[in-house]
């Protein structure tokens, strides 16, 4: 089974090396690096990681969704079974994707699969996790699906499944759109169980709460 990874990245020279080396275990197919408009030298550790690196430049990029597709498209040609989504900024352990190979392999027909933080659900902030819940609970409902951690961003989607989606969200919410469009086909889905890793410090998320999670669902059933 080959797998091709995609980290969309913004500003994170100082977590994406350790993301880019966990992932070196799994030997992975490809991993695309897409640097959205960094000025920090993002793009410069992930190349020196053995990465390979999509710029977008400032002003040009549209957000996660908008390097996310960069992403897809640069790997669109090439034959691979499953996309591979994981944060560039450290809040996911690459060594969780064993859990995800190990379930492929007792259930190769399953289609996509979700990181799931919702047995570590005392790390998330409250006001986060209350968010989260409620977009996944009324989006889920909608698409008939349910889902545990629709935010999640560690996540694995079989190529053919998602070269045939039409996307159009540049921000957060491409990742809602990506399962509401998935859900209109007869998949078989899982959850896989995750950490949650909420760093302290001054290193913030560039997701921003409530008004992002709102973006998300308004985008996703304009989508």
């Amino acid at each position: 089974m080959k797998v091709a990874a995609i980290l969309a990245a913004h500003d994170e020279a100082d977590h994406i090396g350790p993301v880019l080396e966990g992932l070196k275990a799994f030997h992975l197919h490809r991993v695309v690096v897409v640097d959205d408009g960094s000025s920090d030298g993002t793009g410069a550790v992930a190349a020196a990681a053995g990465a390979e690196v999509v710029r977008l430049e400032p002003g040009r990029g549209g957000g996660k969704g908008q390097a996310m597709r960069a992403g897809m498209a640069h790997l669109r040609g090439d034959a691979f079974d499953f996309y591979l989504f994981l944060d560039a900024d450290g809040q996911h352990d690459p060594a969780d994707l064993r859990k995800f190979l190990d379930h492929l392999a007792a259930h190769p027909e399953t289609d996509f699969l979700i990181g799931s933080r919702f047995q570590d659900r005392a790390k998330i902030p409250a006001k986060r996790w209350r968010t989260n819940a409620l977009g996944t609970w009324t989006l889920g409902r909608i698409a008939g699906v349910t889902w545990e951690d629709s935010q999640s961003g560690f996540r694995m989607i079989r190529k053919k499944v998602l070269d045939r989606l039409q996307l159009k969200s540049t921000g957060f919410a491409i990742e809602m759109e990506i399962a509401m469009k998935a859900a209109d086909w007869k998949l078989r889905w899982a959850h896989i169980p995750i950490q949650a890793i909420y760093r302290p410090g001054p290193h913030r998320s560039h997701f921003k709460g409530v008004k992002d999670t709102w973006l998300i669902a308004w985008e996703s059933l304009k989508c």
